[in-house]
């Protein structure tokens, strides 16, 4: 592939929600423009984009692939996203370096949730879109219902500036209303021939509407309009830019992607009305400092396997050419890159140089990661880093053989290089390593990918919820330790008093010795054995909080006495104690906000009431969303993404923190302490 200069390059961000043929819209461009001689099959998993193993096994995209081609002298990089809810990481990737958009809806099943979601991530990019409504040859397929819609559920107005001829298994074809041209299927083929002549009126009909919805939108052209002079083809074309570039009007084509259908209008559209590098907006740098003309680039994709990885980035200022010696600006440190490549799919080819606004590739960068900006040395600049959102689903992962354990972290801090929407650590309390990611699907593929790439086998399972124990009375208890077994023997007697604090005050401990009946030298020791047995309580085996321990009396033999007598004496007297001080559990809760549509409001207070919730508030953030705020127990938390997601058609979305420790009901006390004595049980019969 040539090297094409900035004013000659679309970079275009494919979205949809899952299914509505997005892939097979990406590989039907491929095909028309010549960059494959083969049309891939989605359900054969033979497509360009989805050439990963687990993408051909489950047949969606995964992970979001670069697709250049070429048509009409200018290079398009397409950049295939996953429509899967749970890999929204990698659509965040993809768009963080687009210049525009087309929204893949299905005419058969309509706008959907996916389309919704990806269409605020488009808005917060303040990039223009399209929408191209795909699969108009299947049942139920209706272009004019998926128009109204959007209208209605994106909020935008929404214009065709093509319509279809024919529909269902009668569609074969597409006339564009900006040009009056037909385009369609003859012998396999789209073919471009003159309108037919018993759509004339329907086509002028749609084209007055378009012709209304740019006039609207464009002060210059508003009178002309209302004054019924007829807007020429260049004011038509000019005015539609121009609104789409401020967001005001998302125009909608249409055809079928299998068919190769439409396919040439949408190639054509996108040269003539989607900006190129220089006519998108340039972003702010992290220090304000604009972008000189000097290299700048952003990597946005990091692919990583057992020999190395490969970097994707997009130049956002100078020419970037072959064999040039950049500076990471986020790491400080030098990085040469010895070839650059023009990646599509998986195949990789060589180039000199890559102008402002090009996507490329680097293998093999030694410490470069996803969000680094690589720029020179004497004028650096630093590009804002991508946003991700947080992870809303956590499994633990235990490795299955020793070898795969020590394999584990280096592993996984390659998978997370690849994916930063994942996150790993090491909870010291449960003693468990948690993963976290967008949902169960998105873990469950992060596992096969560890077992694929890097030979590392790991299970899944459910975290520990870190529960803690404390006492809801007051008790006094005596801890006495005496052993004789010739020579110096081992003596310490110690009296205490165990009662509760305040919520979140920890431990205390209190000397109330007087009169020498436990020395001053052994004191810390019984201080030490306190907080020793304050690691495992008696119910379940978790940490002791909230509680003020008393030593008020004691004794001691001259000889036989030591620090080690009576830090075993503290554990002796604080256990008794704490069983007579009436032991409970405490459960960790959770801060809980929720944003549902309102006609979901009802199943989602219902679903966290039977979830332990106690509801502090339902707001209106506006007109369509409410925001409820809850408490809810950690434990009812841990598939809340899955049920949502189920409850509300994948529309709400919610956001969780640690609130503090509330006191367990005494059944989940019973059901925790049970489970820890059975586990007890079995570990002493091994």
């Amino acid at each position: 592939m040539k090297v094409y200069p900035s004013e000659q390059i679309r970079n275009v961000a494919l979205l949809s929600h899952s299914g509505a043929g997005k892939t097979s819209l990406a590989e039907a461009m491929l095909f028309e423009t010549g960059a494959i001689q083969r049309f891939g099959r989605v359900d054969e998993g033979t497509t360009t984009s989805d050439y990963d193993p687990d993408e051909i096994k489950r047949h969606i995209s995964l992970s979001t692939a670069l697709l250049p081609c070429e048509w009409r002298d200018t290079k398009i990089n397409i950049i295939d996203t996953p429509g899967y809810a749970d890999f929204v990481g990698e659509v965040c990737q993809g768009l963080v370096v687009a210049d525009s958009a087309v929204l893949v809806v299905s005419g058969a099943s309509g706008l959907e949730v996916g389309t919704e979601q990806d269409w605020k991530l488009v808005r917060e990019r303040h990039i223009p879109a399209v929408v191209w409504v795909n699969k108009l040859d299947r049942e139920n397929a209706d272009f004019f219902r998926v128009v109204e819609q959007v209208k209605s559920r994106l909020h935008v107005q929404a214009v065709a500036i093509q319509m279809p001829i024919g529909q269902e298994q009668n569609f074969k074809g597409v006339v564009d209303l900006l040009t009056d041209k037909a385009y369609v299927l003859q012998d396999g083929k789209s073919v471009q021939v003159a309108a037919p002549a018993d759509l004339i009126e329907e086509i002028a009909f749609h084209r007055d509407q378009l012709c209304e919805a740019v006039a609207e939108r464009n002060p210059s052209l508003t009178d002309k309009y209302l004054e019924g002079e007829p807007l020429t083809d260049q004011e038509l074309h000019d005015g539609l830019r121009v609104a789409m570039q401020e967001g005001s009007l998302i125009p909608l084509l249409c055809g079928s992607a299998l068919l190769d259908v439409g396919i040439g209008p949408l190639l054509d559209f996108v040269v003539d009305h989607l900006p190129s590098p220089l006519q998108a907006s340039q972003p702010a740098t992290v220090d304000g400092k604009p972008l000189n003309g000097s290299v700048a680039a952003l990597v946005f994709k990091t692919v990583a396997d057992p020999f190395g990885k490969l970097s994707y980035f997009r130049v956002y200022s100078g020419d970037l050419k072959s064999d040039a010696h950049l500076y990471n600006a986020n790491r400080s440190h030098e990085e040469r890159i010895p070839h650059l490549l023009v990646v599509r799919g998986k195949a990789h080819d060589p180039v000199p140089e890559l102008h402002a606004g090009d996507i490329g590739a680097a293998l093999k960068l030694q410490d470069t990661n996803t969000g680094d900006t690589l720029t020179v040395k004497d004028n650096p600049v630093q590009l804002p880093p991508i946003l991700y959102p947080e992870p809303s689903y956590s499994a633990s992962i235990e490795p299955k053989t020793r070898a795969d354990l020590d394999k584990l972290g280096g592993a996984v801090a390659r998978l997370i290089q690849e994916d930063p929407t994942l996150h790993w650590h090491r909870d010291a309390e449960t003693a468990q390593s948690i993963l976290s990611g967008m949902g169960e699907s998105h873990l469950q593929v992060a596992v096969d990918r560890l077992h694929r790439k890097f030979g590392t086998d790991v299970m899944l399972g459910e975290p520990k919820i870190p529960y803690r124990e404390t006492v809801s009375g007051s008790a006094k208890a005596q801890g006495r330790h005496k052993r004789q077994s010739g020579g110096h023997g081992q003596f310490g007697d110690v009296h205490l008093e165990v009662e509760p604090l305040p919520r979140g005050s920890g431990y205390e401990f209190v000397d109330k010795i007087v009169g020498g009946a436990v020395p001053r030298q052994f004191i810390p020791a019984v201080d030490k054995g306190i907080q020793e047995a304050l690691r495992e309580g008696l119910l379940t085996g978790n940490p002791v909080v909230d509680v003020r321990v008393t030593l008020f009396d004691g004794s001691f033999h001259t000889v036989d006495s030591s620090e080690m007598a009576f830090k075993t004496a503290a554990g002796i007297g604080f256990r008794t104690a704490v069983e007579k001080a009436r032991p409970s559990l405490l459960e960790p809760v959770m801060d809980v906000v929720v944003h549902v549509p309102a006609e979901f409001m009802g199943d989602v207070v219902g679903d966290l009431n039977s979830h332990r919730a106690r509801i502090l508030g339902m707001d209106p953030t506006s007109e369509e969303i409410t925001e409820i705020r809850a408490y809810v127990p950690m434990a009812e938390m841990f598939r809340y993404a899955t049920t949502l997601r189920s409850l509300t058609q994948g529309r709400a979305t919610y956001t969780m923190h640690l609130l503090g420790y509330e006191e367990a009901p005494p059944h989940i006390m019973q059901q925790v302490a049970a489970e820890y004595h059975k586990s007890r049980e079995q570990k002493e019969h091994k």
